[in-house]
């Protein structure tokens, strides 16, 4: 896989975890409307590479705390696991940059 792929996935996933963030505090922002259905997002490979992202929305109503706790969680390492990659990716290019030959 070469760098430029690793940097544009690691965007990619940092977006899409992004997006999933929104979505759950959206949902936690309505959590008391009356009749408001709870959006989800969905993250999936992207056959060009990266992460896609689809939304949908619940048939039910009404916010689970917990649930929307727990996806936030998860949306906030996703994120950070694809920033980490970012920047071993950046350090990767450094030092081949820094090669001495």
């Amino acid at each position: 896989m070469p760098i430029g792929s690793i940097t544009n996935s690691a965007i990619s996933g940092i977006n899409a975890f992004s997006t999933g963030l929104s979505v759950t505090a959206n949902n936690i922002a309505n959590m008391q409307t009356n009749d408001f259905k709870p959006s989800n997002a969905v993250m999936n490979e992207d056959p060009n590479g990266g992460v896609r992202v689809t939304l949908s929305q619940s048939q039910n109503t009404g916010v689970d705390p917990a649930q929307e706790m727990t996806e936030m969680m998860i949306e906030k390492m996703g994120a950070q696991a694809n920033i980490k990659s970012m920047q071993t990716g950046n350090q990767v290019i450094k030092g081949l940059v820094d090669l001495k030959i």
